[in-house]
């Protein structure tokens, strides 16, 4: 994005101040966008000269389970496919965030404490003294030489021995060692469960130094992870080994490759037996992880995974996992998927049903509409992480109860992360756009197919990404524009995921249509596949392959905190009139009749005498004139000037055509085709389709006119609530009496005061005079009650 706005009218803000636009929302974003290259055309496609660096890992990973410790290795090889030379290497040191003095902690804010659970608490003091930053052993080069590097945050800075020109490679070696985090006591992308049976599921990101992007658009990306913008990754090929307790079941990024020493005889078998079935397949039954989970090995396994071609690598491991897994054939291809689930032995009453058909969906509904899933195997992992994505693996927490019932809430919560999870794999792992910046890009582009893929698996699944569900948090305070910084959000769900997922729902249902629009956005995803696009790189492939103006849209749901609220305010007919003077004669009659009705004066003197009654020499010409009368002279210049009209003309007359115009108005600000629902008097309606340009030269106000054959009585905007109108109240005219249903509740009588003050005094009476007729009974316990 430009820093500097080159037209008046445009103020631009820093941070999360939103951007106020000129007064036309018409006005073209190429003065906002950045200015086309060679690198970046105007299209919105990569262009000739477009590049992008590369980083390949060679890592070593070990886990004590008992010290909840990791202990790294690895050789790290960066290609400088830039047309620059570089003097120094940046890494991400994610993991630094987990640490008392890191930026992220230190500028993390609370409202109040108030209602703070005692887990909350603990979180809360566990974050003062929890040091879970990387230990970064040594930095070396190929031949053993120590490098000079410098750990700055979240950050750290290799220098390069000699410049690193185009064309040319880098490899280096670095040890590193750091704490898991603990679920009981701090959140985290990758986290430590600990169950009751005292075993442990263990979901591991960004465990390692990754290499942060450099790009044509803004060098190195080293701003500081701070907890909420996620990440920006270059892609590469990985060797990983993990070694862990040999117990352990490893799942992971990439392809196993070494099963045989990995995996039991049985589980292989079954494995086998799932690449052709067509439904999943237990690999690990519930029996086998719940008899696995009795005993502690003492000794280790490694697994070996590698993966081609992606930006990032995360692995789960655990002795207590249950396994189902099936080899899935995308629809219209003949390529096959591994589909597979992975989690402890008390998810499986909901896992084993939903969890991998989930992911299966996902693979099949996000290829459909973009292209085919590259990768050989997707899988959801069942863990502490609620829903965090990495390529070809997601970690997810919705879980049964106790007792291995679920509600539908856990059950649609599961269904719809794994979709979203799943769906990550396309943006931002492939379509791999800048997470630490843009947000949006990838969890409301995301968020979007998530409500696609949901619509396609049952009829009206409850998606949050619909239309009716927006309207609160449009007219809420406290908001920034979709186009803020990560970091800089406020309202986070309803600002990254919710607006752009809702947003492009209404492009593609009302303003571009699904053919066009699923054709514009699969050439986006197509041309920025294992590339790093930026925000205009998405508005103008959607312009440029849909051929649609879309500025006006970009400009008011993407760079305003304005909201959708249209409202009808008049109606006004106008009829048709050929002239004739009898018509008119008989108009001006009535008219002239209905005013005199309207004098209460005279309607109530009528019975009153009146002075000149009976006196005709009171009485001349004017009081015998027929104002009304048609005269020959009155009809032969009609029948003159109707002979002097064209045929077409004269049958214009006799269509009886209605002419009605209707006011709309424009009270939220954001632009929006308006859907008009027209009602006529004998009981037929009629949809209509105002396109946005008819806000063109007023915003603010609009008059259309509708030709029917009938009069309009009634005007209904967005019958259907497709545009997120936040105020449905002033979408009919004329307005309507609202209704709603209550059940009154029956009245309880209530007594008056002097009445309660007299049955008081009744009844300490009666008390009185039964302990007086106890004791005169000698009945001591009935006087002392």
């Amino acid at each position: 994005m430009k820093s500097l706005i080159p037209f008046l009218g445009l103020i631009g803000a820093v941070g999360a101040h939103p951007i106020e636009f000129h007064k036309d929302p018409f006005r073209q974003l190429e003065e906002v966008w950045p200015t086309p290259t060679e690198v970046r055309l105007a299209s919105g496609a990569p262009g000739p000269k477009y590049w992008q660096q590369r980083a390949d890992y060679d890592l070593k990973i070990e886990l004590d389970e008992k010290k909840q410790h990791l202990t790294g290795s690895g050789k790290i090889t960066y290609s400088n496919q830039s047309p620059h030379t570089l003097t120094y290497l940046w890494l991400q040191l994610d993991r630094n965030r987990y640490t008392p003095n890191s930026h992220g902690n230190l500028s993390a804010e609370i409202n109040s404490l108030a209602g703070t659970s005692t887990s909350g608490f603990a979180m809360i003091l566990n974050y003062e003294t929890f040091d879970g930053g990387f230990h970064v052993d040594n930095v070396v080069n190929d031949q053993g030489a120590e490098l000079k590097h410098t750990v700055v945050d979240t950050m750290m800075r290799i220098d390069l021995p000699q410049p690193l020109k185009p064309k040319q490679s880098f490899s280096f070696r670095i040890a590193w060692n750091y704490k898991l985090n603990d679920s009981r006591s701090s959140w985290g992308r990758s986290n430590s469960e600990l169950f009751q049976d005292g075993n442990r599921v263990h979901e591991i990101a960004q465990w390692y130094p990754r290499m942060a992007v450099y790009n044509d658009v803004r060098g190195w990306q080293n701003k500081a992870f701070l907890g909420r913008g996620e990440f920006a990754l270059e892609f590469g090929d990985y060797k990983v080994a993990i070694t862990v307790p040999s117990d352990h079941v490893v799942s992971a990024t990439g392809e196993l490759k070494n099963g045989k020493q990995c995996l039991k005889p049985e589980w292989q078998k079954r494995l086998k037996k799932a690449e052709t079935a067509t439904e999943p397949l237990m690999i690990i039954t519930r029996q086998e992880s719940e008899e696995n989970s009795k005993t502690r090995a003492k000794d280790t396994k490694t697994w070996i995974f590698e993966a081609k071609n992606v930006r990032d690598f995360a692995w789960a491991s655990s002795r207590k996992f249950v396994w189902d897994a099936v080899k899935h054939q995308l629809p219209g291809t003949k390529k096959k998927v591994w589909a597979m689930s992975l989690y402890p032995s008390e998810f499986t009453p909901l896992w084993k049903k939903y969890s991998t058909h989930a992911v299966i969906h996902a693979l099949n509904v996000f290829s459909k509409y973009t292209f085919d899933y590259p990768y050989p195997v997707a899988i959801s992992i069942g863990g502490p992480v609620w829903g965090m994505e990495y390529p070809m693996i997601c970690f997810n927490g919705p879980r049964p109860e106790n007792d291995g019932t679920y509600s539908k809430r856990s059950k649609n919560g599961l269904i719809s992360i794994v979709i979203h999870e799943v769906g990550h794999n396309w943006f931002p792992m492939i379509v791999n756009s800048d997470e630490r910046q843009w947000t949006w890009m990838d969890e409301g582009l995301t968020s979007f197919m998530q409500t696609v893929a949901e619509q396609e698996w049952k009829d009206h699944y409850p998606s949050r990404g619909m239309p009716q569900k927006i309207g609160t948090y449009m007219t809420s305070s406290n908001q920034v524009p979709i186009m803020t910084h990560s970091q800089s959000i406020q309202q986070f769900g309803p600002n990254a995921y919710t607006k752009p997922a809702v947003g492009l729902g209404i492009l593609r249902e009302t303003i571009m249509g699904r053919e066009l629009f699923d054709h514009a956005f699969k050439e986006y995803s197509r041309r920025w596949m294992f590339k790093h696009p930026e925000p205009s790189d998405f508005f103008r492939t959607m312009e440029d392959a849909a051929g649609i103006d879309l500025d006006w849209f970009w400009h008011s749901w993407f760079y305003t905190t304005k909201h959708v609220d249209l409202a009808a305010t008049n109606i006004k007919r106008y009829l048709l009139d050929d002239g004739n003077p009898k018509d008119q004669a008989k108009r001006e009659k009535n008219t002239d009749k209905e005013a005199k009705k309207k004098n209460i004066t005279a309607e109530n003197n009528k019975k009153i005498p009146k002075y000149t009654d009976g006196r005709k020499d009171l009485h001349d010409f004017y009081d015998k004139l027929d104002r009304f009368k048609v005269t020959e002279a009155d009809k032969k210049s009609f029948t003159e000037s109707m002979a002097k009209l064209e045929p077409h003309e004269q049958k214009l007359f006799k269509s009886k055509k209605e002419f009605q115009v209707v006011t709309f108005k424009n009270n939220g600000g954001v632009i929006m085709p308006i859907l008009v629902e027209l009602h006529f008097k004998k009981g037929k309606t009629q949809t209509v389709h105002l396109p946005a340009e008819i806000w063109k030269k007023n915003a603010r106000e609009v008059k259309k006119l509708f030709v029917t054959k009938e009069p309009i009585v009634k005007v209904v905007i967005d019958p259907d609530e497709r545009l997120a109108d936040t105020n449905t109240t002033n979408n009919v005219w004329p307005p309507e009496i609202g209704e709603t249903h209550f059940t009154p509740k029956p009245r309880e009588k209530k007594k008056n005061e002097m009445q309660k003050a007299r049955d008081q005094k009744k009844k300490a009476k009666e008390a009185k005079e039964a302990k007086e007729a106890a004791k005169k009974k000698g009945n001591k316990k009935d006087a002392a009650k």
